[in-house]
């Protein structure tokens, strides 16, 4: 006699598998469901970005024009630097850490490269990389 006991049920029974079927799964079949999903989804973008807008107009109408930064990324209401090559902004900081140590222009961190080498990181720019 084997120690394990026989299955109780037929082999004809289909497996009962526990599945969960989401409702983006279930609309990929469905048109209809499809487009009420991606109309919602456009309303809450554009609710959003609403939402950011009038929470800054306030910042903007104190301090000027709001940009970010290309470097860091980050929200910036100062006069910022641009970048003597392709010509986008960088914030105060940035501009600073990215100042070509041969020419003295200011880079953003797509148009120059930090030279590890000496005891001091220096920046260059891609013209005057050595």
């Amino acid at each position: 006699m084997s120690g394990k006991r026989k299955c109780p049920f037929s082999t004809s029974s289909p497996q009962q598998l526990k599945t969960h079927i989401t409702l983006r799964e279930a609309a990929k079949s469905n048109d209809v469901l499809m487009k009420q999903m991606t109309s919602r989804t456009r309303s809450l973008l554009a609710a959003g970005q609403q939402k950011f807008w009038e929470n800054n107009k306030e910042n903007t109408a104190e301090n000027g024009v709001l940009w970010t930064c290309e470097s860091c990324h980050t929200l910036v209401s100062e006069d910022g630097v641009c970048c003597a090559h392709c010509g986008k902004g960088c914030c105060t900081p940035c501009a600073l850490s990215r100042q070509c140590a041969v020419c003295g222009e200011v880079f953003c961190t797509l148009c120059s490269v930090l030279d590890y080498q000496e005891v001091q990181d220096r920046a260059f720019c891609l013209s005057c990389k050595p």
